[in-house]
């Protein structure tokens, strides 16, 4: 698709990364919406270093798409119960950064959005990370765009940036490998799925043709 803009929110974490990877070859205009600048990127691609907790303060740029990957880093167990501490910060970041970003995207003429959410997302769950993605995707759906895409992994593998070592994920990891052959039926969407299968998903569907809400699972995720 040619002329095309796209605007990345998020490109210095993990799928965000691997959007703009994805993106790098079509022939397409990218800018990169980012709270520091990225170590290394074409030359060919505009970046907009912003502070998110003032997004009213910040242009955001005409475009056709606009993709969203940001997230609060978690531990493993945070995706069960978040410590009444980062409650609040959790919320700001996967919940209003995302729906802000996304309202002065749409104001300024972008009318197709891909957003990296959860599996499991339900506005209505009792946890409060599965409420907080379903809730978001309630809340784009509302906006007006008339193409929508959710990818909603389980757990994403891939190397993170800055992130600091922690020892129970490659334990996890491993022994994710070892169950995931009798993962199958509705467990079939928690399976571990690459940061780049993600990606290139999403980039995927949102250059097809056609207005709709697609929500991606893991089989609509995984490349072969």
């Amino acid at each position: 698709m040619d002329n095309i803009k796209v605007l990345i929110a998020g490109a210095t974490g993990l799928v965000g990364g691997e959007i703009l990877r994805a993106l790098e070859h079509k022939n397409q205009a990218i800018t990169l919406l980012s709270r520091r600048e990225l170590k290394s990127k074409p030359d060919n691609i505009e970046e907009i270093i912003i502070n998110f907790d003032d997004l009213k303060s910040s242009n955001v740029p005409n475009v056709d798409h606009l993709y969203i990957a940001l997230g609060t880093p978690l531990d493993t167990t945070e995706l069960l119960y978040i410590r009444a501490s980062k409650r609040e910060q959790f919320r700001k970041v996967d919940f209003e950064h995302v729906i802000s970003l996304a309202k002065m995207a749409f104001a300024q003429g972008a009318r197709s959005i891909s957003v990296v959410s959860a599996v499991g997302s339900n506005a209505k769950s009792k946890n409060l990370y599965l409420s907080t993605k379903g809730q978001m995707e309630d809340e784009i759906m509302s906006i007006g765009y008339e193409k929508i895409i959710f990818a909603q992994p389980g757990h994403l593998l891939g190397k993170r940036v800055d992130d600091k070592f922690r020892p129970e994920i490659p334990i996890m990891e491993f022994g994710a490998r070892i169950l995931e052959p009798f993962m199958l039926g509705p467990l079939k969407d928690i399976r571990f799925i690459k940061a780049s299968d993600v990606a290139c998903a999403l980039v995927e569907h949102m250059n097809k043709p056609g207005k709709k809400i697609i929500k991606l699972k893991y089989a609509n995720l995984i490349r072969g």
